[in-house]
């Protein structure tokens, strides 16, 4: 008996097949919207392959973000260290914290205007 060839998948192969999908105007536009990519088809490939869309994100809030931890690992191994908490370590604890809501609310800002500027587009 004869079996029949099957197919070698390669994700890596030319893509040579087409999809097409049909939508009305404001389907269209919030596609367009949403869109973070070169092209919508490479957006909708993602998507359908299971690719996690991610958001550009502030540079200065990542910066500060990792002055942050660093100052949080140095509390940390002084506290180890000698096994104590001081008013010092509080007070840097408390400064901590406050930067991390001014950071917050920062990022939370920074992500409004973001979306109204892409939803003038």
């Amino acid at each position: 008996m004869i079996e029949p060839k099957t197919a070698v998948l390669d994700k890596r192969a030319k893509r040579n097949r087409e999809i097409a999908i049909r939508v009305n105007d404001y389907e269209l536009a919030e596609i367009k919207k949403r869109n973070r990519e070169n092209t919508v088809a490479s957006w909708l490939r993602g998507l359908a392959l299971g690719v996690t869309p991610v958001k550009p994100v502030d540079p200065e809030l990542v910066r500060q973000l990792g002055r942050i931890g660093s100052n949080l690992n140095q509390l940390t191994k002084h506290v180890n260290t000698e096994k104590q908490v001081d008013a010092e370590v509080l007070s840097e604890v408390k400064a901590i914290r406050e930067q991390l809501h001014v950071l917050i609310e920062t990022s939370i800002e920074y992500s409004k205007v973001a979306a109204r500027d892409s939803d003038d587009c």
